[in-house]
């Protein structure tokens, strides 16, 4: 049972990421996600969002020996920054996003099909509407009881966060990108010692994105593959704490040139971490990782760089109604503008769930972010917050509202523009 649970985690978590740190935030998610694959869920505690709620969770629909969950969102919002730059040019627009789950009821392995869509569409500013979508097929083969091996394949199209530091700051369209993702994680439990691995192969495709002076920005030199591996094992010195040590390797590569006569940024990144995973009763749970990473470039237009590297989630429960999470990660990006290499990325942020009431969710999220550019004294900083509640009306029916401020500050570089933006979003869910 413990070897299903991590494995599950792992499929999720170990290694599912792209190049200049793009990712899907969902309303459950934290600011800062930490990319360690850490099994600190043990049993011995339970968040507000974990804690079950039958009379409030959808059925699904029996399908054989699978179980078909759909659902639809659908959010009416307004920003104060469309376009997310100087202008502060503020619109309302609506959010229709559709999505399906079909899972195994299987004593044994495990296997899961998912797809959806996200579409935006603005009331005035019809230069940001975009279309994403996702699809997803992950499984597990255990093997034995102490050997499982979980692969999975996954495709999405989504939108660049602004925040990004490779994010394009003269496009008047949303920049949207395409990556896909196939990976392969086993793992094997030997008494107390834990092994596990993984290599992933992902690539990621840009589109163009139409710029404010109505010219054509071409992305390509942006498009790239990586090919990552983990190695790690875990020692169990109790039955709530282990001592793990990990080591993964990245290796990216452009498809194009940066720019005629100027090559891309093509690299190698290693990464130790050393660290613990626990699970205390009644009072807190998580994994911390620190350690060290070097980011090193094909060629010597680009400075080479080392450093302090974490990982870490913490769940503090301050009581059978309040989970407090803290999330941090210090890793190496690559950057996109001509005068800048690669950067370190320093993130924190601090989350806190409450139940008010069974069906009744509140949240609020604090995030801050540091891009510190290797070779010259530009800089980040990116300041996040966000506050929500969630109502679950019956198992079919939910509704939502969050608000949630941006805002970026650019040192020593004219390249990247400052900009603040405010959020409000009401949803509505139904599922099966």
């Amino acid at each position: 049972m413990i070897l299903k649970h991590w494995t599950r985690q792992m499929l999720g978590l170990l290694l599912v990421t792209a190049p200049d740190g793009l990712h899907a935030q969902g309303s459950d998610d934290n600011m800062v996600t930490p990319s360690l694959p850490l099994e600190f869920d043990r049993g011995r505690n339970i968040g507000v969002l974990d804690r079950p709620r039958p009379e409030y969770t959808s059925q699904g629909v029996p399908v054989g020996g699978f179980t078909l969950q759909p659902k639809a969102e659908l959010g009416v919002g307004y920003t104060s920054n469309a376009y997310q730059n100087t202008s502060n040019q503020g619109d309302g627009y609506v959010v229709f996003a559709p999505s399906a789950v079909v899972s195994s009821n299987w004593s044994r392995h495990d296997l899961t099909l998912s797809g959806g869509g996200n579409f935006y569409r603005y009331f005035t500013e019809g230069r940001r509407n975009r279309d994403g979508w996702n699809g997803a097929l992950e499984g597990r083969f255990d093997a034995t009881a102490d050997v499982a091996i979980a692969a999975s394949a996954r495709v999405r199209k989504d939108a660049e966060p602004p925040t990004s530091a490779a994010y394009p700051t003269a496009a008047a369209q949303s920049s949207q990108y395409t990556t896909a993702v196939a990976q392969i994680s086993p793992t094997a439990t030997l008494g107390r010692t834990k092994l596990q691995g993984s290599y992933s192969f992902s690539t990621t495709a840009f589109d163009p994105v139409r710029a404010f002076s109505g010219a054509l920005i071409d992305q390509t030199n942006r498009n790239s593959q990586t090919h990552s591996g983990i190695a790690r094992g875990e020692y169990a010195v109790s039955p709530d704490t282990s001592l793990f040590l990990q080591g993964s390797y990245d290796r990216s590569t452009y498809l194009h040139r940066l720019a005629p006569g100027v090559p891309n940024r093509d690299s190698k990144t290693y990464r130790v971490l050393a660290g613990a995973t626990f699970d205390l009763a009644t009072l807190v749970r998580g994994a911390v990782g620190v350690g060290y990473m070097s980011h090193r470039y094909d060629t010597p237009l680009y400075r080479n760089f080392a450093d302090f590297a974490a990982e870490a989630r913490v769940d503090y429960f301050a009581s059978p109604l309040t989970t407090v999470t803290l999330t941090a990660r210090r890793i190496a990006q690559d950057a996109t503008l001509l005068d800048l290499g690669g950067y370190i990325n320093s993130s924190v942020a601090l989350r806190v769930d409450h139940e008010l009431r069974r069906n009744i969710l509140l949240d609020a999220q604090a995030g801050y972010e540091h891009d510190a550019f290797k070779g010259t004294p530009a800089s980040l900083d990116i300041l996040k917050t966000s506050a929500g509640v969630r109502y679950m009306a019956t198992r079919v029916l939910g509704f939502g509202v969050s608000v949630e401020h941006d805002q970026r500050r650019a040192h020593s570089t004219g390249l990247i523009s400052p900009y603040s933006e405010t959020r409000v979003m009401l949803r509505i869910v139904i599922q099966k």
